[in-house]
């Protein structure tokens, strides 16, 4: 009785087999109306459960078989569209692009300032990839949000100290493309610790300078906005030459990062300064100690009323090391000078340079003074 069990289930087994290779070549030939399907699959059902009912160890296989024929899928569940409708929607907050003509459409002046820019002829005329394609959105991110909800301070980059953004977001956009080169160490320099802008020291939106899109006329005067000692500094009796426009600060100065905490373009002080005064560089057979040491032992890089942009006076200057005993202690005092109470005509209009001549090294064999 158990082997003719057996032998039933084989025989229904035979007919699925049977049952699905025709369903498979109806759905070929066909039109898929729906009609055909279902039928079939009600034969097949059928199957099934006579294997179910005639038991057997495949019985609950078939009962699972059976329960699934029973569900009609000639069509899609109602809410299946309502699911992939969910997976290509944008998620709330997310915004897309709308292309520059929409921008203009509302901001016709700023359009009109910014059109003369390098930046515009950039991605107008020669974008060179595809964030610069996008023309505003390429600064300012994408505006579709910003489109249907324009008082939403968040919803669009905005470059200003009252923008809700913050400072590292809005230095983030223009370091996608202002990358590397002059920028390779902008992170944690100076300026990017104390939370510096590139807004405030660039204005992208039109020129004000004639070059470098500056905030000012000018780089110095970009500069001058918070440098204010610095600008004092340039106005005393001696000073370099910047307000006569010899100069920039970014002759010295990377404002951008550097290797020195001053935002030298060179290593150390020294460096920068060589890089004019070339003949105070050596080597030196007699090399002068505060001399090697850095440049700002004895001069104000911006700006002194002392001669020759020298900290202090001299001979003052020199007696702040060379006080230890013979003339530096003896003759160079405060009464000996002209306006002390025994003024020495050996003092008068001269200091320790007069004899001293090579005070930033000398390579004479007889130089040991400083004297060749």
């Amino acid at each position: 009785m158990r082997s003719a069990k057996y032998r039933a289930l084989l025989w229904l087994g035979a007919c699925a087999s049977f049952l699905c290779g025709a369903l498979v070549t109806a759905a070929q030939e066909l039109p898929s109306d729906g009609h055909h399907a279902r039928t079939a699959a009600e034969q097949l059902r059928a199957v099934h459960e006579g294997a179910y009912n005639h038991g057997g160890a495949d019985s609950g296989l078939a009962r699972e078989i059976a329960d699934y024929l029973k569900v009609d899928r000639g069509k899609e569940p109602a809410e299946a569209p309502q699911r992939v409708a969910q997976n290509v929607t944008p998620a709330q907050g997310q915004s897309g692009y709308v292309g520059q003509q929409t921008c203009i459409s509302c901001h016709a002046l700023e359009n009109a300032n910014w059109a003369h820019t390098t930046h515009a002829k950039v991605f107008e005329l020669n974008p060179r990839n595809q964030l610069e394609m996008q023309g505003c959105e390429a600064c300012h991110g994408p505006g579709s949000v910003h489109v249907q909800n324009p008082a939403e301070p968040l919803s669009i980059i905005r470059f200003s100290r009252r923008s809700q953004q913050s400072i590292s977001d809005q230095n983030g956009m223009c370091l996608n493309c202002h990358r590397g080169g002059q920028r390779i160490f902008w992170a944690s320099s100076a300026h990017e610790s104390r939370d510096v802008a590139c807004a405030d020291c660039h204005n992208p939106m039109a020129n004000f300078s004639l070059r470098g899109l500056q905030a000012r006329t000018s780089v110095n005067e970009t500069c001058f906005q918070c440098h204010k000692t610095q600008r004092a500094e340039f106005s005393r009796r001696s000073h370099m030459p910047l307000l006569e426009g010899r100069v920039d600060c970014i002759d010295c100065h990377n404002p951008h990062g550097s290797t020195t905490a001053p935002l030298l373009k060179a290593d150390s002080v020294n460096e920068v300064c060589f890089t004019c005064h070339a003949e105070k560089r050596g080597p030196f057979l007699f090399e002068h100690a505060p001399v090697r040491d850095s440049c700002t032992n004895c001069h104000t890089p911006h700006g002194s009323n002392h001669e020759k942009l020298l900290v202090t006076a001299r001979p003052l200057l020199c007696q702040q090391c060379h006080a230890q005993n013979n003339h530096p202690a003896q003759l160079m005092t405060r009464g000996a000078m002209a306006n002390g109470s025994r003024p020495d005509v050996r003092l008068l209009s001269r200091a320790c340079s007069n004899c001293h001549t090579q005070i930033h090294g000398s390579n004479h064999p007889s130089g040991a003074k400083f004297e060749r």
